[in-house]
């Protein structure tokens, strides 16, 4: 199964895995990405999927917006965008299975909100993160589950100062939960399908939720005053 940006693959019963798919522009982020992205994950709440796999076709995991279709958009249509790709992010935080991002190459702006909206944080060792979004585009993205993360100081550090950050400094700080090579991460995927497997998926979301309990996960917009620069927290 395929969609012209999302391809679609069952591993195994339960397990699906979704490959962001413009590897000839590091997967950046257009509206029919995020549709498709947006649809298939909706989907999984209904289907059995008990574990979800998002990785990136070609070199990169996301490079975040599509900076060649945003050049041409007015600034609001930015913003737009932004709450579209929040909207779909909250489907994967609140998603009632477990989610698994497995990042190559760049993870950058909301490519990088993607895999932190996920549960299990993996990444090989030549991996890239950075939220540039505040400053490129004035839109500022996924900032509460960033904190959650890796805590409100560092969260700050990253968004203000589009700071970037390799895979170890990423464990280190909590963004990323381990660091795998391909086949190990192969190894971690087939480990935690079997683990999943004979549990029921409502009590998937059941553990879910008592863990997130107290997490506030919100959607809300602001900025500036005078600038237009949006914030989705």
């Amino acid at each position: 199964m395929a969609s012209d940006t999302v391809q679609v693959e069952w591993r195994e019963e339960g397990v699906k895995c979704l490959y962001l798919n413009r590897p000839d522009i590091a997967n950046a982020i257009n509206q029919d990405l995020v549709a498709d992205l947006a649809r298939e994950i909706v989907k999984s709440y209904n289907d059995e999927t008990k574990l979800l796999v998002i990785r990136g076709r070609g070199r990169h995991f996301c490079s975040g917006f599509d900076r060649s279709m945003m050049a041409q958009a007015r600034r609001e249509d930015h913003g737009l965008l932004g709450m579209e790709i929040e909207a779909m992010l909250q489907t994967v935080a609140s998603a009632p299975f477990v989610t698994l991002a497995y990042v190559e190459g760049g993870a950058i702006g909301a490519g990088a909100d993607l895999v932190v909206a996920c549960d299990y944080r993996t990444a090989a060792r030549d991996a890239k993160f950075a939220f540039p979004g505040f400053n490129l585009m004035g839109v500022s993205l996924g900032n509460s589950r960033l904190s959650q993360r890796i805590g409100p100081d560092e969260a700050m550090k990253m968004i203000l100062q589009s700071r970037r950050i390799g895979a170890e400094e990423a464990c280190r700080l909590g963004l990323v939960t381990q660091i795998l090579d391909t086949a190990e991460a192969e190894l971690f995927i087939d480990e935690l399908a079997a683990s999943v497997a004979a549990i029921p998926k409502a009590v998937v979301k059941q553990i879910k939720q008592s863990v997130q309990q107290g997490n506030s996960r919100s959607f809300s917009t602001g900025g500036w005053p005078g600038d237009g620069r949006t914030f989705v927290t």
